[in-house]
């Protein structure tokens, strides 16, 4: 398996100080704001336009403006651990004087060490761990993780498929193509950024005709990744819409017997 960025270890080690030193045991123990105000950040909404968060202050004393725009709580609580992570990892305010709305994943230095640090506050791997271990693999794996840790959906997928064993993936589309894609370390193939859907798969439908098949759905895997394997070999795809935004989020799953056809099972 391999090890995350040194910066992204970091992150992580320094949320999960807090729960040691909290003892925070279960999801209902992790009360965002709270943690903010034992770490001298005042959580305070008000109008911030073109931003999610901002981090404001110096020394032991400082707030978190909040947008009022962010309806969703998890969207809220998220963007409150964020700007806590940015506090505790001494990110140096002129280098992220606003936290703009933005991928989870595709975010680069201070941005995603934040989210780590966010996702493992949220979403303590020593908690959800086993959870993650599941099979078959669809999204509402994901929504039960957003539903008792109180975080968005796409969030509590990114989660999943960082820390499950199964051969996933997670993928964000729009205008029919790839935005970004996150993967579990045992799916192999990458899936690239800006790559055209296939008409085979479920989230084409969405970005043709404004309608999707519910729940998980059998698709050939060609459909999201080139191959040798036999064409007839088929992937789970299970897509829903997001709100708020243009986009289609998809989880991909390759069950036993296709990864041994797409010899997964020897990399």
């Amino acid at each position: 398996m391999t090890l995350a960025p040194l910066p992204i270890r970091r992150a992580r080690k320094a949320a999960t100080a807090i729960h040691d030193r909290l003892r925070i045991r279960d999801a209902a123990d992790i009360d965002v704001e709270g943690i903010a105000a034992l770490h001298g950040l005042d959580v305070r909404r008000g109008g911030l336009p073109g931003a999610d968060a901002r981090l404001v202050g110096t020394g032991d004393i400082g707030i978190i403006r909040l947008s009022t725009k962010i309806d969703h709580e998890g969207a809220r609580r998220f963007s409150v651990a964020h700007e806590l992570g940015h506090r505790q990892l001494a990110h140096r305010s002129a280098g992220v004087p606003t936290c703009s709305p933005g991928p989870l994943h595709v975010e680069r230095g201070a941005e995603a060490e934040a989210n780590a640090f966010a996702a493992e506050l949220l979403m303590p791997a020593h908690l959800l761990r086993r959870q993650c271990e599941v099979s078959p693999v669809s999204l509402d794996n994901a929504r039960t993780i957003a539903d008792t840790y109180r975080v968005s959906l796409v969030a509590a997928a990114l989660r999943f498929v960082e820390l499950t064993s199964e051969r996933c993936a997670v993928v964000f589309s729009r205008a029919g193509r790839v935005v970004w894609a996150a993967r579990s370390h045992t799916f192999v193939p990458f899936i690239e950024r800006g790559r055209r859907l296939c008409a085979a798969g479920v989230a084409f439908d969405w970005f043709r005709d404004g309608r999707i098949c519910e729940g998980p759905q059998s698709v050939p895997a060609d459909a999201w990744f080139d191959h040798d394997a036999e064409p007839d070999v088929e992937m789970i795809e299970d897509a829903i819409p997001v709100p708020s935004t243009t986009g289609i989020l998809s989880m991909l799953w390759v069950p036993e017997r296709a990864a041994r056809s797409l010899r997964f099972d020897r990399e």
